[in-house]
């Protein structure tokens, strides 16, 4: 058995079949990349815990008396 008869050529195909075929080139494009994914994820958390450090920072910096006018201010908005 020949390759050239398991396969048809673009011009051979139907409409339908070219629908399908460009479809499943589409869906094969889509490829995970998990080591890109990853390494966003990866930077996404990083830049969220160097914000939460600053943050917590700030506050243990504040007296007493500074942190309960701040938690009234976030009770009034």
């Amino acid at each position: 058995m020949r390759t050239e008869n398991l396969l048809k050529t673009l011009d051979q195909m139907s409409d339908d079949e070219l629908l399908v075929r460009l479809r499943e080139v589409r869906h094969n494009r889509e490829v995970a990349r998990p080591v890109a994914r990853k390494k966003a994820a990866k930077a996404e958390t990083k830049q969220t815990r160097v914000k939460q450090t600053a943050a917590e920072k700030l506050l243990t910096a504040l007296s007493d008396e500074e942190r309960e006018k701040l938690l009234e201010q976030f009770k009034l908005t």
